[in-house]
């Protein structure tokens, strides 16, 4: 008995890889023309396909029937299917469920600015204010602080490296991990590392974490999951709060709660450096002013 082709477990695009490696090799070169392009695939007929693959339509026939397909037509709409959903879970795991490619700019901008909000509020509300409190201290009388993050939390984490730096925190951002690794190992008792993860579980994150408490330092992390392994290495954490549910999409706004926690800290050892954060920043104003535009 056949099934249809939304029966298919796991779409047909993953039934067809999973029977590769046992099917006639007549089979396998057609399996292998679609596995390398479903979407092209979709759009051929079965001469068109039949053609490419160099055997006969009656070869197409016997390899939907592998399939547990009736006929080439099913063939196409399974792939059409799995097509769609495949663009579909891309597009959601970059851009979020609020937002469609057809929206009016006017609804991205509303989705944007609800998710944003969301984000940060929840993060403010839920965050640690001792612990803030604390890592601000610690950074404000640190010999010197070591940044560290991956992908988009590196990028987060050299901007906050910038304005500290700015009103005299000796602080250093590393994008390299080898370096980054080189620059913990020199940390001691009165240095800090501030570890920038959303997960929380990227290894080379947390690898530098360790690495800065075992010499000593006091290690701080702004992190989105308090049981992940990173949480659980330092003295202090940062909680960031994004829901699941929320508008907007989990990773982008992420960005936007560590920017909220990464501001609060910052403004933190501001207060606690008034007088040198002051004259820092009169300098550092001066110093470029003549290359600022009016």
């Amino acid at each position: 008995m056949h099934t249809t082709a939304g029966a298919v477990d796991g779409g047909i695009v993953g039934r067809i890889r999973a029977l590769l490696p046992d099917l006639p090799e007549a089979q396998r070169t057609t399996a292998a023309l679609i596995l390398d392009d479903p979407a092209a695939a979709a759009r051929m007929t079965i001469l068109d396909l039949a053609d490419a693959c160099g055997v006969s339509t009656g070869s197409i026939t016997r390899f939907c029937r592998t399939l547990a397909l009736p006929g080439y037509s099913a063939l196409r709409l399974a792939l059409a299917s799995d097509t769609g959903r495949s663009e579909q879970e891309t597009w959601q795991a970059n851009i979020g469920r609020d937002i469609s490619e057809k929206d009016d700019i006017r609804l991205v901008a509303s989705a944007i600015s609800a998710g944003v909000r969301h984000a940060v509020g929840a993060t403010l509300a839920a965050i640690d204010l001792d612990a803030v409190e604390q890592a601000a201290s610690a950074i404000a009388r640190a010999r010197r602080v070591e940044i560290c993050g991956a992908g988009g939390s590196g990028s987060m984490g050299a901007e906050f490296q910038q304005r500290v730096y700015r009103i005299g925190v000796p602080a250093w951002s590393w994008s390299d991990t080898q370096v980054a690794l080189t620059g913990a190992a020199l940390l001691g008792p009165d240095d800090v590392l501030l570890a920038l993860s959303h997960s929380g579980r990227t290894r080379e994150v947390t690898d530098l974490a360790a690495e800065a408490a075992s010499r000593g330092a006091t290690t701080v992390a702004v992190v989105g999951d308090l049981d992940s392994p990173l949480a659980r290495r330092v003295d202090l954490v940062l909680a960031t709060t994004v829901p699941d549910d929320g508008p907007g999409h989990h990773t982008v706004l992420s960005r936007h709660a560590q920017m909220a926690v990464l501001d609060l800290l910052y403004i933190a050892i501001a207060q606690r450096t008034y007088d040198q954060s002051t004259e820092a920043m009169a300098a550092t104003s001066e110093a470029v002013r003549p290359y600022k535009h009016e």
